[in-house]
């Protein structure tokens, strides 16, 4: 936004910023950051840009990758409210490659969303978890999905046979 727009009373409306469907609020906590983990937060606030093209959102996953920063793009993941928002966010976490086995029952929660955006990235993203989950996790994660009143009842089903898979 220029100079002109802010000091021209009629072109700029303070209101239209907690006005939700214009703009949104990505919390990212930088308290203490070094310059390495402030670069991974311009990166994950660059994925809410909307005119990225595949290619730049395809660079900023594989720089999320480099620099490791999986445990700051869950946190941004649990701040934003908006499920379109939401759904870029959660594509990012299985779209950079890493790992997110430590939150399996995060995105199980999400999976059951409402939202078919969001639930079905982040059925992908609990598909991708390649580590080792334990049995109470996997149970309660399994009652989760089971008891979820998600209108998405197939992207459930695919949930549920994943993680009956995953329980043997």
């Amino acid at each position: 936004m220029a100079i002109e727009e802010l000091l021209d009373e009629e072109a700029f409306d303070p209101k239209k910023l907690f006005n939700e469907e214009e703009y949104s609020t990505l919390v990212i906590k930088r308290d203490g950051f070094s310059n390495k983990q402030n670069t991974a937060a311009d990166l994950i606030e660059d994925l809410m840009e909307p005119n990225n093209t595949r290619q730049e959102n395809e660079a900023i996953f594989l720089k999320i990758k480099e620099s490791n920063a999986g445990e700051m793009l869950v946190n941004a993941l649990k701040s934003v409210k908006k499920p379109s928002e939401r759904a870029i966010l959660t594509a990012a976490c299985w779209e950079c490659g890493l790992d997110f086995t430590q939150h399996f029952l995060f995105f199980v929660d999400l999976a059951c969303s409402n939202d078919f955006n969001v639930a079905l990235e982040a059925i992908t993203v609990v598909e991708n978890c390649e580590g080792a989950i334990d049995e109470d996790s996997l149970h309660k994660a399994l009652k989760m999905a089971e008891s979820s009143k998600s209108p998405n009842a197939h992207l459930l089903e695919m949930l549920v046979q994943n993680i009956k898979q995953r329980l043997g």
